[in-house]
């Protein structure tokens, strides 16, 4: 099983914007990355976010290089959920990229990888995307690309 844990692109600032949508610079940020994943090959079957306006924006870049455009909510990314409940539900979820926010999807990635989501062992710039790999019930991490790389 593969999954990809993604960030959303840098948003506006709450003063300016309170739904808080992508800046033109978070914008440019997640189109460079959805077409470096696009020129690697990656396809999804699916992408999930949060449902927060700058993770819905992030989601429908990727999904406009990376699947067939649809995206969809999941109410278990936003910043502050439970891992250990979002985790319990992944179930055969073969390559779907889930689109975030700090601190879940740092949180995430540890408990993932460690079984302790206090246990930061990576740290996902906004735009990056993290792929994760389950092996015979263990996890590795096969990459992790920002947008600065």
């Amino acid at each position: 099983m593969t999954i990809y844990l993604a960030r959303h692109g840098e948003a506006v600032s709450l003063e300016k914007n309170p739904e808080r949508p992508l800046s033109q610079e978070g914008k440019a940020e997640v189109e460079k990355m959805a077409h470096l994943l696009e020129t690697m090959g990656l396809k999804v079957n699916k992408i999930m976010h949060s449902g927060k306006k700058r993770a819905e924006e992030t989601a429908r870049i990727f999904s406009e290089n990376l699947c067939d455009g649809k995206t969809f909510v999941s109410k278990r990314l936003n910043p502050n959920d439970s891992v250990e409940e979002f985790f319990k539900k992944l179930k055969n979820e073969d390559k779907v990229m889930y689109v975030g926010h700090l601190p879940f999807m740092e949180r995430l990635a540890s408990f993932i990888l460690t079984g302790d989501e206090k246990k930061v062992l990576i740290k996902i710039k906004t735009s990056g995307v993290l792929c994760l790999v389950e092996s015979q019930g263990r996890w590795c991490i096969k990459w992790l690309i920002a947008p600065d790389l």
